[in-house]
């Protein structure tokens, strides 16, 4: 499963503001609809790593931080659900389904959980992170806190 193809991101995300040129024709599920279209390969592509045992085992925030051992890396969702718990997922590893195909479900059945879950839910850090994400968002969110 291939993730959006740069060009064909740029060109979705400007049609989508040509269409709402004023606050009125403002569609924040345009943007959705788009962000889900890169993450859906994403979230696929994570789920294969952690069903494999490849999720990084050490963060590095840029390439001038030390290495910091990950303890216990795994995914989470931005509904706050450790993946490998989740009754919605774990449900699917049943399917008559090869590894690669039963990841692809995961990935779809997981980003219609979070849209269906109604408005407020902040996908920016992504759907699903990561210790390591969660480790890069927290260095980040204390750097410009100034702590």
């Amino acid at each position: 499963m291939d993730r959006l193809d740069p060009k064909v991101n740029h060109a979705w995300h400007v049609a989508i503001n040509r269409h709402c040129t004023n606050h009125k024709n403002y569609k924040p599920w345009m943007y959705e609809a788009k962000k889900m279209a890169d993450e859906i390969p994403r979230i696929a592509h994570w789920f294969a790593r952690e069903r494999l045992g490849e999720l990084p085992e050490i963060h590095r925030q840029c390439s001038h931080s030390s290495a910091v051992p990950i303890q216990d890396n795994h995914l989470t969702c931005c509904l706050g659900v450790e993946c490998r718990k989740c009754p919605a997922l774990l449900a699917l590893d049943q399917a008559d389904l090869s590894p690669e195909q039963i990841d692809a479900a995961k990935a779809w059945t997981c980003a219609a959980h979070i849209l269906s879950s109604g408005s407020g839910i902040d996908t920016s850090e992504g759907y699903i992170k990561t210790v390591g994400d969660q480790m890069f968002w927290e260095n980040v969110y204390s750097s410009l806190a100034g702590i």
